[in-house]
């Protein structure tokens, strides 16, 4: 599918590790792009973070007053285009409460029946929504952590440290650093989970599929 690539100002940014096929900057996330060698197809946000508006892009700028964060303007943005598909990248460090933020976001997309992605520091994070199972191949760390209130009936298999039918609380991070060895599955019934794992492990929905 086609994948669309929001580039935020925050200073833990990784470069897409595929193609994709459009480019939003929100705000000073266009400075990673440029150190990238990327253009960017659009740049929105209100440009606290970004001194030097570069010309020849398009641009659609909004107040500092607003609701949403240039992140989830750039969200709504590339879902108004038709994308499904997002990578998120320069979304963490900084401010904690920009980068809890965007894991807010990160579990609202998964609602919406998004595949959205979070690159940062050698990993990857997305939102789980139940029911819902994601199957794991590689090696490397995984961690499964309830989002947004408990997740119920996690199931965690084939990884060093087992579940079955667990419940997981947001406020115990009883799912931190687990271990990956070749296949593994993480599934739930009820709840949302955020699942990182360290880059290199992929991940698929049982239906429809992450990278």
């Amino acid at each position: 599918m086609p994948i669309c690539l929001i580039a935020g100002a925050a200073p833990e940014a990784s470069p897409p590790p595929e193609p994709v096929d459009f480019i939003i900057a929100a705000d000073g996330g266009y400075r990673h792009l440029a150190r990238w060698g990327l253009r960017p197809d659009l740049l929105l946000g209100d440009m606290d973070s970004l001194e030097d508006i570069p010309a020849g892009i398009p641009l659609r700028r909004y107040p500092p007053e607003k609701d949403d964060t240039d992140l989830a303007l750039a969200l709504r943005e590339g879902m108004a285009r038709g994308y499904r598909d997002f990578l998120l990248t320069g979304v963490c460090g900084g401010r904690p409460d920009m980068t809890a933020a965007a894991f807010q976001i990160l579990l609202w997309a998964a609602r919406q029946g998004l595949r959205a992605e979070l690159l940062a520091a050698g990993f990857r994070a997305a939102a789980l929504p139940g029911p819902g199972t994601l199957r794991l191949r590689g090696k490397g760390t995984v961690s499964v952590l309830a989002a947004g209130g408990p997740a119920k009936g996690v199931a965690v298999r084939g990884l060093r440290y087992p579940l079955e039918g667990a419940t997981l609380r947001e406020d115990i991070p009883l799912g931190v650093s687990n271990e990956l060895d070749g296949e593994g599955t993480v599934s739930l019934a009820e709840g949302a989970l955020l699942v990182f794992r360290e880059e290199g492990i992929t991940a698929e929905r049982e239906r429809g599929g992450l990278h």
